[in-house]
């Protein structure tokens, strides 16, 4: 149906794929805080020298001196820049406090260094807005250049590139857009997962994949620690099309609901396969990891008829489990589900 992604790693539930390596980063865990991430993937990452001063993918700053997270209001410079003070810890233990513009200060924790560009630029011009994604390291040449309009960032021929940070965004949208692209264009995979012939990314996605990247950011979500998987065909079954519209992440727990294990069963329907040993059709059901057998039957449609009314029923009991915890719109597409035969 789907494939996993947790942190570190990202699974389908049958191909394991290599860890991502994450650097050792010291995070804000917001639960308890009161601080509302601005999206679900907004990361708070201790600034390198500090013991308390946490900046956020977003651009926005936070601090924990009185046991407490809280967020620093923005105070504008005259060009419209967000800075703030900043109480550096030495060695010694002696504080030194700085004024240090967001800018700067996301570009330094989650924007991967370009020789000989030490400068920062706010690719939409807007220079309140310092969230990663709209930062570039520049040289001053191409700083200038770029303010004066005589360049835009897509003359200066080199894509910025992202330092991963835990429970990154933009790391994951990566690696989500690599599984995607090779379950739906790569023939070698389509040998060993036949189910994703057919498959395809729609035109939105393939003409700019940062429309994807942003549509992960806004739309991941987690469920306490399960992992989660990226669905393209419960919201509409049978659907063959990875899109904004018919993807959805969810546990990995609901995805594998819906596997139809056609290499095991053979030619028989969904949720049966022949008992050779009683010459009968058995019906059989998958709960949590454990094979639940309900009963043989003389015909494959027999044994379907059972298996189609038990399978049914789990699915909206699953959905009645993690109602409020995943959309809406899965959950009524759960609890609408219907098993046919030719599944």
């Amino acid at each position: 149906m789907g494939w996993q992604t947790t942190t570190p790693s990202i699974t389908d539930g049958k191909d394991r794929f290599s860890n991502i390596n994450m650097q050792e980063v010291k995070t804000l865990d917001l639960k308890g805080t009161g601080i509302e991430p601005l999206n679900k993937l907004e990361t708070f990452i201790l600034i390198e020298g500090t013991k308390h001063y946490y900046i956020s993918s977003e651009g926005r700053l936070a601090n924990d001196i009185r046991g407490k997270a809280y967020l620093h209001k923005n105070t504008a410079h005259g060009n419209g820049r967000v800075h703030w003070k900043v109480r550096y810890e030495g060695k010694n233990g002696a504080l030194r406090e700085k004024d240090e513009f967001a800018d700067n200060l996301v570009a330094q924790a989650f924007l991967e260094k370009v020789r000989g560009k030490k400068r920062v630029y706010h690719i939409d011009g807007n220079n309140s807005n310092s969230r990663y994604s709209n930062l570039v390291y520049v040289s001053q040449s191409e700083l200038n250049a770029l303010r004066k309009g005589d360049i835009s960032v897509g003359d200066l021929g080199r894509a910025q590139e992202y330092v991963p940070f835990l429970n990154s965004s933009r790391m994951k949208a990566k690696r989500l857009w690599n599984d995607m692209y090779s379950r739906c264009y790569n023939e070698k995979f389509h040998e060993r997962q036949t189910q994703y012939k057919g498959c395809c990314i729609c035109d939105y996605w393939m003409e700019d994949r940062e429309r994807f990247y942003a549509w992960v950011e806004e739309n991941y979500y987690t469920v306490g620690n399960e992992p989660m998987d990226l669905d393209k065909d419960i919201l509409f079954k049978g659907n063959k099309v990875y899109s904004p519209e018919t993807c959805v992440f969810v546990p990995h727990a609901i995805n594998t609901l819906f596997l139809d294990c056609k290499k095991v069963r053979g030619k028989c329907p969904v949720g049966v396969h022949y008992d050779k040993g009683k010459g009968k059709y058995r019906a059989s059901l998958n709960v949590g990891g454990r094979n639940i057998k309900l009963g043989t039957f003389d015909t494959p449609d027999e044994a379907f008829v059972e298996y189609k009314k038990h399978k049914e029923a789990l699915i909206i009991v699953m959905a009645d489990r993690y109602k409020g915890k995943i959309p809406g719109k899965v959950y009524r597409a759960m609890v609408n589900w219907e098993i046919n035969i030719d599944d």
